[in-house]
């Protein structure tokens, strides 16, 4: 069984004794809760889904990091070099006042660096039509360090597309998922080379960063708990509600609560108190809503 937004609507008026039948009839009785309702219908969704049945959607993650022309060297300090053949575009970390020039397949690029203190990224394509030898060599007179030195055979789309590059590579998931809520256990899958598995091969910084080991490409499943889409006097009343049918029933208590306040501020107590006994209820029962949505993202 799913919800519209006019079903919830309807049912929320009807708690106001402002319905009696199939239809929302807008007139003067009712046009001030209408209007007030998105904003009470996204108070309330924020409460449901994020302390009782979650949203539970995913991602598909294209992790394939790109091939490094270069051996891996850790962290180095002073004045260093690195070449390759054919490197077309290249991506470092530098903390420190110096400068790191690309030279070679006849161009040269320059690039002044001041990031004392913290390491800071710097990645972009270079031009090398010829495809030839390309050295990347760091300066400063001052202490300073580079690390996750890459020089990459291949052009992308701008600079900001060329790829991070490290042991391990970090992933915002607000930026891959711009719903993003948080990420719970166990709730990443790995297919590789026809094998498709559970994975716990990865690591998590704060609660939105996955950070996955670069030796372990292939596609990774991500499932995550989501924000509602936020509601708006425009959406359509055929929008059908992302909830269970048992968090679907208990938003149209929240709004009224919300909405009759200055009606009838005893009624707005006891539908409040309602809301607040299923919102209990649910948390003490279960805490995963069976709506999915797949999404991709190529990285």
């Amino acid at each position: 069984m799913s919800y519209t937004w006019k079903d919830i609507k309807l049912a929320t008026l009807q708690k106001m004794f402002a319905a009696d039948g199939s239809e929302i009839v807008v007139d003067e009785s009712t046009e001030d809760y209408i209007a007030g309702m998105p904003y009470a219908a996204n108070e309330g969704l924020l409460r449901l889904v994020t302390a009782g049945k979650f949203i539970t959607k995913s991602i598909v993650l294209n992790h394939m990091p790109s091939k490094n022309l270069l051996p891996d060297s850790g962290i180095v300090n002073g004045n260093v070099s690195f070449s390759a053949d054919g490197a077309k575009s290249y991506y470092f970390q530098y903390s420190g006042i110096g400068t790191a020039t690309i030279s070679g397949g006849n161009s040269e690029v320059t690039i002044p660096i001041d990031s004392y203190g913290t390491y800071t990224e710097f990645k972009g394509n270079y031009p090398n039509d010829s495809n030839s030898k390309v050295t990347i060599t760091f300066h400063s007179d001052y202490p300073s360090s580079v690390k996750d030195i890459a020089l990459y055979g291949s052009l992308f789309p701008t600079d900001e597309d060329v790829p991070k590059y490290g042991k391990y590579i970090k992933y915002d998931l607000k930026e891959l998922a711009q719903d993003f809520y948080n990420l719970f256990d166990n709730s990443i899958s790995y297919e590789t080379k026809g094998v498709y598995l559970n994975t716990t091969d990865y690591y998590r910084e704060s609660d939105h960063v996955l950070v996955l080991p670069a030796d372990m490409p292939g596609m990774y499943t991500i499932f995550y708990h989501a924000y509602p889409e936020e509601l708006t006097i425009d959406t359509e009343d055929e929008y059908e509600m992302p909830l269970d049918p048992d968090v679907a029933v208990l938003l149209p208590l929240y709004m009224a609560s919300v909405l009759y306040m200055d009606d009838d501020l005893a009624i707005s107590t006891s539908m409040r108190n309602y809301f607040e006994v299923g919102l209990e209820s649910l948390i003490n029962t279960s805490h995963y809503s069976g709506r999915e949505k797949f999404t991709s993202e190529w990285v």
